[in-house]
């Protein structure tokens, strides 16, 4: 990955700047992103009234289509194309399975119309292409031209950094890389350039990557202030073959309204228990301007795990300094490891209204004290994470006795401790239960659960199955835990007393209401009531599986009307009506429940509409 620093600009103020710019419509950046990949490269160039027509490189690798897209302020460009082989394509050629061109007007109100032109070539020989423009009208003034290339393989480049505000004199840490895929590109040719936008008194700079992890350039300017873009242009070898490639960002210089000076840090036992509850970083600076501000600090381990903590503070001008809390639990959770951690970066935002306006970046401070896990608040009885579970076979017979479970328990006091334990199975039935005593040594120790398999069997549930509801007292500390370790996915008929479930569950179903009079052709909603138990699926599956009547849609006398059964959005519905030759229609409701062995209930109910009111 290559870096640069960009240094010593106006009266000896610092500016680091690592990154390229995007300067186009269709691959612009916004100030919010900090990384962008693509297979893309630009090129800028003028036609004059003296030189109306140009000609430019365009390297292309290997790649299934490429595109060139232009825009100029002008409507009358001629644009080609001429492959390695001198094949020649240009704007306007009749569309073929490997080219194809277009032309787009642009009308605005504030600048002049122009146009964008569009050249594709689909499977084009790698090597270098040549694009060739000019201008058939007069022209009486220098005409800019921009163009994208864009190609379609995986050959990228990606951009981390930017998008944001920086207090003047910072270092912008941004960074490059290319990629082959996922494969890191080395031994890039880069050239960068930083502008500033819509400022034509602005001289470009020269930026400079490194891969050696030192500064960079220093170079003197007037006018620090203000938004800057940065464009790189990379060259290099790929699985692709030769290519080029283009990236950028934006960014914004702001002025330096903080110093920061360096930091201190402290554990705090607030509880005097003699472990820490907390760390603080003690972050100092000196403040250019009074306000609100917002203090953030960013921790890394050595494992390379990251946190960042902040907090919002009034100060005054001149030296400060506030805590930024990171809690044991925090820590212990998110870093993982023993310190010294790194301060990687502290950042004093300015709070301008709503929003934080960096006043000072800092980065790599240095380490915090030697912090360890174990000073850290914690349970003094605490599960570890280790464990396992394994099923024993006593007679020999292919199935298990027994499942044998162990759990990874660390304590800060030896002693004896008093236990209770379930074995449940995924649906929260208890399969077994274990009580007693052991002694646990200061450390880690292991606790050993053995179940019969016996209950495992017969209860028909495959696993994984949990070690539940530990409860571990003693030396005067206490351990509750809901779920002390899950097994492996074991199946109930590993176990003996298996038999496979044949039994589906029993569904009960009621109807309200169950009778409708009078048959007045009016649709009525009918809720049902379903129930469904099952001997060892506790939550067996409950689906609509029909709804019928017998009669039919429309019969003689029955008003002429249908459908007469509607199921919506989960609601039913039936009609109140009936054939006035016939007796009771009656409409059978009925559901199905499936548990989890596959075997399937039905249950039903019935709605009656009476042929008349002696029947309802």
């Amino acid at each position: 990955m290559k870096s640069t620093r960009v240094r010593r600009w106006a009266n000896g103020v610092a500016l680091a700047l690592l990154a390229m710019l995007i300067a186009l419509p269709l691959v612009a950046q916004t100030e919010t992103q900090e990384a962008a990949a693509a297979s893309i490269s630009h090129d800028a160039f003028q036609l004059t009234p003296a030189a109306p027509s140009i000609t430019r490189q365009v390297v292309v690798d290997a790649t299934t289509a490429f595109s060139v897209h232009l825009t100029a302020a002008s409507r009358t460009l001629n644009v080609s194309l001429v492959a390695p082989d001198a094949t020649r394509y240009s704007l306007g050629d009749p569309v073929t399975s490997t080219f194809e061109s277009g032309f787009f007007p642009i009308d605005t109100v504030t600048t002049t119309p122009g146009a964008s032109y569009l050249l594709t070539v689909s499977n084009p020989l790698p090597g270098t292409w040549t694009l060739e423009v000019s201008e058939s009208a007069a022209l009486s003034a220098p005409l800019d031209v921009l163009t994208v290339t864009l190609l379609n393989n995986s050959t990228t480049l990606v951009l981390l950094g930017g998008g944001d505000s920086y207090p003047a004199g910072n270092d912008i840490r941004l960074a490059l890389v290319a990629f082959d895929g996922f494969t890191k590109v080395n031994a890039l040719t880069i050239t960068g350039k930083l502008f500033r936008p819509f400022d034509p008194t602005f001289t470009p700079q020269s930026v400079t990557f490194h891969d050696d992890g030192t500064g960079g350039d220093e170079t003197a300017n007037d006018g620090i202030f203000g938004t800057y873009q940065v464009q790189a242009d990379v060259d290099g070898t790929a699985s692709t073959g030769n290519f080029h490639r283009s990236a950028g960002t934006e960014l914004k210089v702001v002025p330096h309204n903080a110093a920061i000076s360096g930091f201190t840090d402290h554990g705090i036992d607030s509880d005097f228990d003699g472990l820490f509850d907390q760390v603080d970083i003690v972050p100092a600076a000196n403040i250019l301007e009074a306000g609100n501000y917002m203090v953030s600090v960013r921790l890394r381990a050595s494992n390379g795990n990251e946190m960042q903590r902040s907090v919002s503070a009034t100060f005054g001008a001149g030296a400060v300094s506030t805590d930024v809390t990171f809690s044991a639990a925090d820590l212990i959770r998110d870093l993982g490891v023993d310190g010294p951690w790194q301060v990687a970066e502290v950042r004093f935002f300015e709070m301008v209204g709503s929003d934080p306006v960096p006043a000072d970046i800092r980065y790599d401070l240095g380490p915090t004290a030697a912090y360890t896990l174990g000073s850290l608040q914690h349970g003094r009885l605490r599960l570890n994470g280790s464990g396992f579970a394994e099923g024993l076979d006593t007679n020999a017979n292919g199935l298990y006795d027994f499942l044998h479970t162990a759990v990874g328990v660390t304590a800060d006091f030896g002693g004896f401790y008093q236990y209770s334990v379930s074995l449940t199975d995924r649906n929260g039935r208890e399969l077994g239960f274990r009580a007693g005593f052991a002694f646990l040594n200061a450390g880690d120790n292991t606790l050993d659960f053995t179940f019969p398999g016996l209950p495992i069997g017969q209860n028909g549930v495959d696993g994984p199955y949990f070690v539940s509801n530990l409860v571990l007292f003693g030396a005067g500390q206490s351990l509750v835990a809901t779920t002390a370790l899950t097994t492996q996915p074991f199946t109930a008929s590993q176990f003996e007393g298996f038999i496979l479930d044949h039994t589906p569950p029993v569904v009960t179903v009621s109807v309200t209401p169950s009778v409708l009079y009078p048959p007045n052709h009016m649709m009525v909603e009918i809720t049902p009531t379903v129930t469904a138990t099952d001997d060892r699926d506790p939550n067996p599956v409950i689906n609509l599986a029909s709804i019928t009547s017998n009669e039919a849609g429309n019969m003689t006398g029955d008003g002429n009307t249908s459908p007469d059964i509607l199921v919506t959005n989960g609601h039913i519905f039936v009609r109140s009506e009936r054939s006035g030759n016939g007796k009771d229609r009656v409409y059978t409701i009925t559901y199905t429940a499936r548990d989890f062995s596959g075997n399937v209930g039905i249950g039903s109910a019935t709605v009656t509409v009476p042929h008349d009111n002696g029947n309802k």
